[in-house]
């Protein structure tokens, strides 16, 4: 079929539903509805630019989100910290979905270098799987969702309840399931009440001074106060650093748009943002399969499968494990693979633990354009939810 060229002056300036089909570069039919994207123009192939308008605003709300949801939640982190020692808590146990998963994994690095107390992370239904027999009234469990509705973590969170834990969830700033069971609710300040980018940050941040002023009063840590320090320039720099690496991602993602297959490569406090890239980003946002791997694993199998003109993507950080992610390169580079650099010594100097707040400014533009380069918006799903929804998990798992 033709593909369509919409001239722009036919359409309305509010309110505006528009949906047809269009077939892209690979062959593959679209349905767009242009109620949630904007048409920018049309490329030099006929097919129509599109723009997930929604999204590119959540990348510029980030700063705002981390500044207001800091000035609103300080005082309520501090006592929710002096309850937890109080409580004499034994086990912190962190559990999320996707992008919430991938922010537990970088809060429980940084844990680790504060406290005593074992921090353990888990997906969703996996916390009720695996039954942690230490799980009890000297536990804090923390659901995270910025939704609060995510099926697997609010089940998380009553099979914490039951077992008398205490439970602190994270979420956003909608009425929602998690805020109300909790025992206590942090959320999330975010202009886009459905934002799904913004939050990742924000959930970061409130998770590393959650853990920081436990430390601080359990273990005497004062690590928590370099990060409330260091925080605010990096708040500061991040606007900034959106804007410039939007171009520049831009032209990286024409580059990539026919490859399938990208690898993605780190450690430390930044192996959060890479599993937050390949699962939830290359996989679920450009419909392309991301493939996450920790450095240290690298040489111990996936190695074998690297070769010329592939895809990897790596996330250098400041911290310790910079030198294995960086002998992992120079192998990628030997093997003639094509390589994607994000290098935190490319930003503004701060706290290892702060890299990742710069390090996914890339990896969330690069993917956003990835996405519109391959026809599909950002914003959009095929099957989650739908082809097997999630009320079906607990029967599927006990067939």
């Amino acid at each position: 079929m033709p593909i369509p060229v919409v001239p722009l002056s036919i359409l309305p300036v509010e309110n505006f539903v528009f949906k047809t089909l269009y077939r892209n570069q690979r062959d593959r039919y679209i349905t767009l509805n242009f109620d949630k994207v904007a048409l920018v123009g049309a490329d030099t192939i006929g097919m129509p630019s599109i723009s997930d308008e929604r999204t590119r605003l959540e990348f510029f709300d980030q700063p705002s989100s981390l500044n207001e949801t800091l000035a609103r939640e300080h005082d309520k982190l501090e006592r929710i910290a002096k309850n937890v020692v109080e409580k004499k808590i034994q086990r912190i146990y962190l559990v999320g979905m996707g992008s919430s998963y991938s922010a537990a994994l970088t809060a429980k690095v940084f844990a680790a270098s504060i406290t005593t107390i074992p921090v353990d992370v888990f997906r969703g239904y996996e916390f009720e799987f695996e039954e942690p027999l230490g799980l009890g009234k000297d536990s804090l469990v923390v659901p995270i969702s910025f939704s609060g509705e995510t099926e697997d973590v609010v089940s998380a969170l009553r099979y914490a309840k039951k077992s008398g834990a205490y439970v602190v969830s994270v979420s956003g700033p909608e009425d929602n399931t998690l805020a109300k069971e909790a025992d206590d609710a942090l959320r999330i300040v975010s202009k886009d009440t459905k934002a799904m980018v913004a939050a990742h940050r924000t959930q970061i941040l409130l998770l590393y001074l959650l853990l920081g002023h436990v430390a601080k009063l359990r273990d005497g840590a004062t690590r928590v106060e370099e990060i409330v320090k260091e925080i605010d320039g990096v708040i500061r720099n991040l606007g900034k650093i959106i804007t410039e690496q939007e171009s520049k991602m831009n032209e990286l993602a024409e580059m990539y748009k026919n490859d399938e297959v990208f690898y993605v490569i780190s450690a430390g406090p930044n192996y959060g943002v890479a599993y937050k890239l390949a699962m939830t980003e290359l996989t679920e946002n450009a419909w392309v399969h991301g493939i996450v791997q920790y450095s240290t694993e690298f040489r111990h199998g996936i190695v074998e499968k690297i070769e010329a003109n592939l895809p990897v993507i790596f996330l250098v950080g400041t911290d310790s494990s910079r030198v294995d992610v960086l002998r992992e390169l120079e192998t990628c580079r030997k093997l003639n693979a094509r390589t994607i650099v994000w290098d935190a010594n490319e930003f503004p100097n701060t706290d290892p633990f702060l890299t990742p707040f710069y390090l996914a400014v890339p990896a969330e533009w690069f993917v956003y354009h990835l996405a519109l380069k391959r026809g599909r918006l950002p914003s959009e799903r095929r099957y989650m939810g739908s082809v097997i929804p999630y009320a079906n998990m607990k029967s599927l798992s006990s067939r």
